[in-house]
């Protein structure tokens, strides 16, 4: 007991000495009294510049008709040029050849039955970067065109199967559901997770990929949108689906997928954004509550100069959009109403499509209300 009293104390005198060497202790600094009152910390002048600089703001809406389109064509615009993806767009497609068709190839690897529904299961090479992207595609009994819609992943340690294998996930196993609601749905993988994880089915690769492609010029959500567009072309070019009647969902990260895929497509007429309902930079944010952007996916060098990411969501509007959090999301229980229920009723009010924005609040967390979605797809796509 001795020796380890004296271990202990010796440790303490070597932690104080570390300390006081490595400026841990403040007393001795006659530089601080003079620098202190000329400086500012880096984030309170970063925050600061944001908030001045910000192009757009809450307070900017609802805009009239001929302002929002300025507004809208101004965000999809960066949202391209920030992607680099001028050549991905896709506008007007129905009845018309898959126009992005040259970028990727899609191999059906084999059709299995499972949760009574039938599944293909698909590999997506895209050839400029040599991914290869699952996606799996669940099918309503029967031989008949059915609606589409396209299902993203959220975060989540294995999340294709949290889309299509796990029903009780917290995302619900939503492509099956849908398809057992007669929707044929497709789910695709997010690429840094799961089946693309170097775990090979359960792993989270996002912050290395994320930091090494900014490294190279490009970002993590680039590729992932990529998927995400391939995926609509290869759903709406299916033999079971109507390609005039297509949608998008997902839950956290998925959610935000969908809107950034419908405004990149015209694939997409109806979507159910269930991403959580919070801010980049909350307007009552404080320098010590600041923390950045801790999901490496949603950075998009630029976009937040022009507005926050609630905003950029807006320019989806005025096409018919379901969204939502749930109340015990705390963050998006406070946030969503004022940011996104108002905001968004009110520009959709003022263009004259009210009835076209739908929001809910449902008991759960970030989770998918994968009822709710199912009910919301049959009205606008199975009427």
């Amino acid at each position: 007991m001795r020796t380890a009293g004296m271990l202990l104390l010796f440790a303490a005198v070597h932690l104080l000495c570390f300390a006081h060497v490595y400026g841990g202790d403040m007393t001795d600094d006659p530089l601080g009294p003079i620098l202190k009152p000329a400086l500012r910390p880096t984030v309170d002048v970063a925050m600061e510049d944001y908030r001045t600089n910000c192009k757009y703001k809450d307070g900017d809406f609802p805009m009239q008709e001929a302002g929002f389109a300025a507004f809208r064509e101004e965000v999809v615009s960066v949202l391209i040029k920030t992607l680099q993806f001028d050549d991905w767009v896709v506008r007007d497609p129905v009845g018309k050849p898959n126009p992005i068709r040259h970028f990727y190839e899609d191999r059906l690897l084999k059709t299995i039955r499972h949760h009574g529904v039938e599944m293909e299961v698909h590999a997506v090479e895209f050839f400029g970067t040599g991914l290869v992207v699952p996606v799996v595609i669940c099918l309503p009994d029967g031989d008949d065109k059915r609606p589409g819609v396209c299902v993203f992943s959220g975060h989540s340690q294995h999340g294709l199967r949290d889309l299509v294998l796990d029903l009780d996930s917290y995302q619900s196993g939503v492509a099956v559901r849908l398809a057992q609601a007669g929707f044929v749905a497709a789910a695709v993988e997010k690429i840094d997770t799961g089946y693309l994880s170097r775990d090979g089915g359960c792993g989270v690769d996002e912050q290395p990929l994320a930091t090494f492609c900014l490294f190279q010029g490009q970002v993590i959500r680039a590729h992932q949108l990529m998927a995400c567009l391939a995926t609509s072309e290869i759903l709406a070019g299916h033999p079971r689906v109507d390609e005039m009647r297509m949608g998008a969902t997902g839950v956290s990260l998925g959610g935000w997928l969908s809107v950034q895929t419908a405004m990149l497509t015209d694939r997409i007429q109806a979507v159910a954004d269930f991403g959580r309902k919070t801010l980049a930079l909350p307007p009552e944010m404080t320098s010590e509550e600041f923390k950045g952007m801790p999901d490496l996916c949603h950075i998009l060098p630029g976009m937040l100069s022009l507005c926050d990411r609630h905003l950029m969501a807006l320019a989806y509007c005025p096409r018919p959009l379901l969204a939502g959090h749930g109340r015990r999301d705390a963050g998006s229980d406070r946030e969503g109403p004022v940011h996104y229920q108002r905001l968004f009723q009110q520009q959709y009010e003022i263009l004259g499509q009210a009835d076209d924005f739908e929001y809910l609040v449902h008991d759960g967390g970030d989770t998918m209300p994968a009822q709710a979605v199912i009910d919301y797809f049959c009205r606008q796509l199975m009427r």
